[in-house]
């Protein structure tokens, strides 16, 4: 069988001394950090080097064109003097000629090591730049010592002079031209060979970093390698055992750890509380001495079977006084030396408390039975309460209907025969009659409010409002004002009408003048719209506020105005039972305002409610 190539280096590498794998372990990255290091120097050096020259290349071109400056201000002057004859134009000459020997020494410094040919060039440039100050000088000296009478003579000795410079200059320019193009192509060289080292430099580094990071991950994993083969089984187990006391000691649950031979090794505080022992009266011991069943068997049995790893389930413990009591055991393999991990949990508390659960659960079953057929028990009497309701107002209402029509056969017989104090009587009786209809279907609308299944449908307030106002037809005197842009929502127009119905209607018929004013408002209130009905009748006094609500209550004599006293009533049971309230505000003499709050959402609440009682 052949050995791979990598298989043979790993057993090499087992077979060294662990100080000598060490000492290759620490070399790695002491050498990956030579490297770079040495890498970061070189290339220090050689960008310091190149920069260096480049500097000093610039130096030399910016003193050439500093030299080529002076010599033109020098120039300049003269020639402004020669025009002007005036010594002002003679301070840039001056200092030129001052300036421009100091310029030539610092190029010739700058030029020591340079080549011998821009040394000769620099040469050539003193010699025409010393070469034209002297013609200057020449001129200008000319210039101040002649008088007005050598002026035409010395003239043209001036233009001879003038030319002689011209041509100096151009030399000049043109060496100082040749001078600093060579500068320029050193100039050039160096920054290429800069860039050069730069990316040398790169390249290196990101090399010295590569090199660094493989060599340090093979440290590391030679390093883990050595240290899994140094750490021994008596370290482990050690590390292990002072774990596993920290850890038994300061859980809430019983924790018994057991030896290779299944004995108790270790009985942490919480289980010696709960089974009432002390550590060293089990040590050493059997763990079945705590337990009504053989557990251990059971354990046992199962890692043969099915189980593999920790098994958990119930059984009863056994205290030292010998009373029982219901745990939850878990056994664990440690995969140390062979030990088991027996972690128990009491769960007495637990047990009671999911016996008290299961008694409430029970008794929440027998209410609620006993809720449903006392709601059925309801429905058959509001049922039987509701036929009642009819038979009786039908019944009732017959002998009325009689008694009235007997009353008007009678007066129509008698004719002119009865008296006009037994006529009035008559009348009286119809009245009283025409009351007691009033009263009998007062009562059977009030008794079916919230009892009777309403339909939801869209509702425009102000369409609605419109229709109430035709069927009450109020008098013309009347004016009744509408807020505009009432709201339009989904609820149970049926209801909402007869409440506004009432309002309108009571409004009306107590106003205590012929030409009254009712208005009719809302504001939006989050989930409720809260409506108002306001009048500018007589109004009610505050202590009648909450009467006026009260079945059969009026605040006149019904001999005076015609009142059943169930209007209020039945407003108030339909808007309560809608999920609003309503309310007035009134004194005397100021009129009235009725304000109830109506749920935007009656299709929501109305099955929600379905939903309970289903």
């Amino acid at each position: 069988m052949k050995v791979l190539p990598g298989r043979k280096l790993n057993n090499l590498w087992v077979r060294l001394p662990a100080r000598r794998r060490g000492a290759v372990v620490i070399a790695i990255p002491a050498i990956c950090i030579v490297v770079t290091l040495a890498s970061w120097i070189w290339s220090r050096d050689s960008t310091l080097n190149v920069q260096a020259e480049a500097d000093s290349t610039e130096d030399v071109i910016l003193e050439s064109n500093a030299l080529l400056l002076e010599m033109l201000n020098a120039e300049t002057g003269a020639r402004g003097y020669a025009v002007a004859k005036n010594e002002v134009f003679l301070e840039p000459f001056g200092r030129a000629v001052k300036q421009v020997p100091i310029e030539l020494q610092r190029l010739d410094r700058l030029l020591e090591d340079d080549s011998s040919e821009q040394s000769q060039r620099l040469q050539k440039i003193s010699q025409l730049a010393q070469q034209r100050l002297a013609l200057l000088t020449e001129m200008v000296n000319m210039i101040r010592s002649q008088s007005p009478a050598q002026a035409t003579s010395d003239s043209a000795r001036v233009k001879e002079l003038l030319f002689e410079g011209k041509v100096a200059m151009d030399e000049l320019r043109l060496a100082i031209s040749e001078f600093q193009t060579q500068e320029w192509q050193l100039l050039n060289a160096y920054t290429l060979r800069r860039n050069s080292v730069q990316e040398a430099t790169n390249t290196l580094l990101w090399s010295a970093v590569l090199v660094s990071v493989l060599g340090t991950w093979s440290a590391m994993y030679l390093f883990g390698n050595l240290d899994h083969e140094l750490s021994t089984r008596e370290r482990l187990l050690r590390e292990s055992r002072s774990m596993l006391q920290a850890i038994a000691n300061h859980v809430v649950d019983g924790v018994i750890i057991l030896d290779e031979d299944r004995q108790i090794e270790l009985f942490n505080p919480t289980a010696s509380k709960m089974f009432g022992y002390e550590i060293l009266e089990v040590k050493y011991k059997s763990l079945d001495m705590l337990f009504s069943d053989p557990v251990l068997k059971t354990y046992e049995e199962d890692r043969k079977g099915r189980f593999v790893g920790s098994q958990q389930w119930k059984t009863m413990g056994l205290r030292k006084v010998g009373s029982p009591f219901p745990v939850e055991i878990s056994i664990s393999d440690l995969q140390v030396e062979d030990r088991l991990i027996v972690i128990i949990r009491d769960i007495s508390m637990a047990e009671d408390a999911q016996a008290k659960l299961k008694a409430r659960a029970d008794e929440l079953v027998r209410l609620a039975a006993i809720l449903a057929q006392t709601n059925s028990s309801l429905e058959d009497r509001n049922k039987e309460l509701e036929q009642f309701a009819y038979v009786a107002s039908h019944d009732l209402k017959a002998p009325l209907r009689a008694i009235a029509n007997l009353s008007e056969w009678i007066e129509e017989d008698l004719g002119t025969q009865i008296p006009e104090e037994n006529r009035y009587q008559m009348q009286l009786l119809r009245g009283r009659v025409m009351r007691m209809e009033s009263l009998i279907n007062g009562l059977l609308d009030y008794s079916r409010v919230g009892r009777t299944q309403t339909p939801v449908e869209m509702v425009n307030v102000n369409d609605m409002l419109a229709d109430v106002l035709d069927s009450l037809d109020p008098p013309q005197s009347f004016t009744v004002k509408i807020q505009p842009d009432m709201p339009v929502f989904t609820t149970k127009r049926i209801l909402l009408r007869q409440v506004f119905a009432n309002l309108i209607s009571n409004a009306i018929k107590h106003h205590d003048r012929p030409d009254g004013t009712i208005a009719v408002s809302y504001q939006d209130q989050g989930d409720f719209y809260e409506f108002a009905v306001c009048d500018d009748g007589e109004g009610i006094a505050p202590e009648f506020h909450e009467r006026i609500f009260a079945i059969f209550q009026t605040l006149e004599a019904r001999d005076s105005r015609e009142s059943t006293g169930i209007g209020l009533s039945i407003v108030k049971k339909i808007v309560e039972t809608e999920g609003g309230k309503i309310r007035v505000e009134s004194q005397e003499g100021k009129g009235s305002t009725f304000y109830f709050t109506w749920l935007k959402e009656s299709l929501r609440v109305a099955k929600s409610f379905e939903g309970q009682w289903s």
